[in-house]
């Protein structure tokens, strides 16, 4: 069986651009002119926040049995989780999978999460 997702956590430095471990490339607000623009490489596996999935890779959806499902029934799937979107994908069970789980700090309930695997 294949360990659960490897998880850091960022509470101080919430704010630093995140880079895939594996090639470097930094995966998200790395356009000067688009901040929120997502550049995902070939490790992304999801980006996401609190409220939503921001990108979701073929390899994610099939890890986490999500293959043709809308995204209201894949939104339905993580609100079954009690910790939500990121106890969700810390169910994610590829080889060496990496989730970088960034928190604002209090009185701010946000996170958001970044999960990435070399390719097999």
């Amino acid at each position: 069986m294949t360990p659960l997702i490897q998880r850091t956590e960022l509470k101080t430095f919430y704010y630093t651009p995140v880079h895939c471990p594996f090639c470097g490339v930094r995966v998200m607000g790395a356009d000067p002119s688009d901040e929120t623009r997502i550049t995902a490489c070939p490790h992304t596996l999801f980006i996401a926040h609190d409220t939503a999935f921001e990108y979701r890779s073929a390899r994610l959806d099939h890890n986490l049995h999500l293959d043709g499902l809308s995204e209201h029934e894949v939104e339905a799937k993580w609100h079954e989780d009690a910790r939500g979107i990121d106890g969700f994908t810390d169910t994610v069970s590829l080889p060496d999978a990496i989730k970088v789980a960034a928190y604002a700090p209090a009185p701010s309930p946000y996170g958001s999460y970044y999960g990435f695997a070399p390719n097999e």
